[in-house]
Parts: structure tokens; C-alpha cells; sequence
């Protein structure tokens, strides 16, 4: 054999292998899987670098309690704004009328029903406003008399 059949043989340019009649050629039969199968075995392995998830890979949002002490009724519209944000409020309503007041508890009355969420006087003149995703556990007893809230309050 020449050093070009060689050549040819060794990177299979020649077109059938048995196209020398003087010598015979074993032809070995190899058994290759599919490439299809191939591929679905390499993703069947647990890829161990994947599979590792940091715990604090997540920021945690932060609760917010926000405090608000309106003057004029305009500024209930702030405050639910804030609750839609699912933010609780501590709303102070000292430094408004009693007719406003009034207003601004009905308005965010239906802001928290709207929201799912739960309305709770803390304080003489002082309501806490939460949303849906935030649980009130506890409660605060009144010690003002009926007569000082009806004379003072809402």
C-alpha cells in the first residue's frame, strides 16, 4: 500500500473500503446510540452546580408602617395610596375637625373594605389602617368614657 491509499484510508476519503480486490477488509460493526438519546441522557444527570440555591439570593421587602396626620380632607387620598401600596398607617386626626374627621374615616373605611383589610382605633382620634397582607393580633382597651368620645370623637 502507497502512503497516499494510507492517507486516504486513515481519513476515510476512499468511497468503499473494499474496493481493492487483492486484500480483504474486516468491516467492525460499532454500535452508536442515537444522538436523540444521547442528549436526553446528558440531561438526565443532576447538574451539582445548578442545583445550588443561595438562601439570601432574595431580597426581603420590608414591612413599612407609614404615620400620617392630615389637615384637610384632601389628604385622605395620600393615605389610600399607602394602603394600596400594602403599607399599614397610623392615622392622627387631632388636627382636624370633627366634620372632617368624620370624612376621612368613611373614606378610608371604604379604602380598607376595598382592600380587604382591617381598620382599628388605637387611640383617642387615632386609627391604624392596615391591608390585606397584614394580621392584627391583640387589641388596645379604651379607657375614655363614652360621653368624652361622643363629645370629642368620631
Amino acid at each position: 500500500m502507497s502512503i497516499k491509499n494510507k492517507m486516504k484510508d486513515f481519513f476515510g476519503l476512499e468511497e468503499e473500503p473494499n474496493a481493492y480486490e487483492g486484500e480483504e477488509y474486516v468491516v467492525a460493526e460499532t454500535k452508536q446510540q442515537p444522538v436523540t438519546e444521547q442528549i436526553v441522557k446528558s440531561e438526565e444527570r443532576p447538574k451539582t452546580a445548578n442545583n445550588l440555591v443561595a438562601f439570601n439570593s432574595k431580597k426581603k421587602e420590608r414591612s413599612k408602617v407609614v404615620l400620617a396626620e392630615p389637615r384637610v380632607f384632601a389628604e385622605a387620598q395620600d393615605i389610600s395610596d399607602q394602603l394600596k401600596e400594602n403599607r399599614a398607617v397610623i392615622v392622627n386626626l387631632q388636627r382636624m375637625s370633627k366634620e372632617q374627621s368624620r370624612q376621612v374615616v368613611n373614606f378610608l373605611s371604604g379604602v380598607v373594605y376595598a382592600l380587604e383589610g382591617t381598620m382599628t382605633s388605637i387611640g383617642h382620634n387615632t386609627i391604624l389602617c392596615t391591608p390585606n397582607n397584614i394580621e392584627l393580633t391583640g387589641s388596645i382597651s379604651n379607657l375614655i368614657s363614652e360621653d368624652e368620645l361622643n363629645s370629642k370623637g368620631w
